[in-house]
């Protein structure tokens, strides 16, 4: 189905319509990064009830705090609850493609300032219009999607207090739990002050090449680093995230021009279209697509399209819960996204998760399909 033939959905009480929801979760492990330790997390939800009681759900990927780009869920929040109101006052009917035009004529600066809350909106009304139709997210993907989805697995780091024999035998423990579960893919925090090289060395070394290692930076590396992060590529590091801070072209040229690893970008790419742009400027050799950031709608668009440069994809996550990871999971079925995508199971992340939990087999999470209208996961209680 073309999206411009779904029907809109009709809005109701102003006063019910858009509804904010803030949940406590506890992680199952912390996760150190450059930008903070994650022990926890107050979850954003947004919920958009039609006029007939239909309800759609989106997920606010922003952080508590403001060290990954700087939005933070607390600004997210203040931020829904004051735009809320125009976007729907006066219109008897909304669409998730209108919605960031909407915010956009309320707020100029709400894409730049305020992209997970848009992203948020947006697919919180698209839930809302799939369901109300009967419709299946994958059936907007444009072409077969898959019936399930490759998984990666997040691992969690020691903090940089802690000595580096502790910090290597907490991640190489919580990687070989992980490849028994059949992950194919672990993704592990790295830079300059987490042990980087020791733990990717000891790894490469128990785990063997059966196994593919992404390393998150969060653009951690200073410029004059190239060479350094190149030699993670020859230890066994397949992948790098964001290496060098947003908007340091040169260096992630100069990294890609080196051929020993390869390169996807996150904090540097401000939207979807960014990411292929930087793909053609060379500034990285695959597209990671985070539609906390970006929209579902603009991630399918991209994807549409990423097969006519030859690059892989996956779907990057935000310690998601239930409510955002089966939506990435059922995005993850689209056939351009050929690498492990960050939709593990939800144990891994949550001792409870708010919906029915995403389930991770041998490395593949089955994706709901045609049967199941909607793309959001439903929360099991408000």
């Amino acid at each position: 189905m073309n999206l411009s033939a779904l029907p809109p959905v009709e809005i109701g009480d102003v006063a019910g319509t858009i509804r904010l929801h803030r949940r406590e979760l506890e992680l199952v492990r912390r996760v150190v990064a450059t930008h903070g330790t994650h022990a926890s997390r107050r979850v954003l939800l947004v919920e958009f009830v039609t006029a007939d009681g239909v309800r759609g759900w989106g997920e606010c990927g922003a952080p508590d705090e403001s060290g990954y780009t700087g939005e933070t869920a607390d600004a997210a929040a203040t931020f829904l609850a004051g735009i809320a109101p125009g976007v729907i006052a006066g219109r008897r009917s909304l669409t998730a493609t209108s919605v960031r035009a909407l915010a956009t004529a309320i707020d100029p600066d709400a894409t730049s300032r305020h992209p997970m809350a848009v992203a948020a909106l947006e697919t919180a009304v698209l839930d809302a219009q799939l369901r109300a139709t009967n419709t299946a997210f994958e059936s907007l993907l444009g072409s077969t999607p898959k019936r399930a989805a490759l998984a990666g697995a997040t691992l969690g780091n020691q903090g940089t207090d802690d000595s580096a024999t502790a910090a290597i035998d907490a991640v190489v423990a919580d990687a070989l739990e992980a490849v028994a579960h059949g992950y194919p893919r672990l993704k592990v925090k790295i830079g300059p002050a987490l042990h980087t090289t020791d733990i990717v060395r000891e790894l490469r070394t128990t785990l063997g090449d059966s196994v593919v290692l992404l390393g998150d930076a969060n653009g951690a590396y200073p410029p004059d680093d190239v060479a350094h992060v190149a030699s993670l590529g020859e230890l066994g590091l397949d992948f790098i995230e964001q290496p060098f801070p947003a908007h340091d072209t040169s260096s992630h040229q100069a990294l890609v021009a080196t051929g020993t690893i390869r390169v996807a970008l996150d904090e540097g790419v401000n939207s979807a279209v960014d990411a292929l742009d930087a793909l053609v400027n060379h500034e990285c050799t695959d597209i990671t697509l985070k539609p906390a950031r970006f929209g579902y709608l603009a991630c399918v668009d991209v994807l549409n399209r990423a097969a006519e440069h030859g690059a892989g994809a996956w779907i990057g996550g935000m310690f998601d819960t239930g409510v955002a990871r089966w939506a990435n999971v059922r995005l993850a079925a689209h056939p351009a996204v050929t690498l492990a995508s960050d939709i593990g199971s939800s144990a891994r992340y949550w001792a409870t998760d708010l919906t029915e939990p995403v389930v991770a087999d041998a490395g593949l999470v089955t994706v709901p399909g045609l049967r199941n209208p909607g793309l959001s996961g439903v929360p099991l209680s408000t």
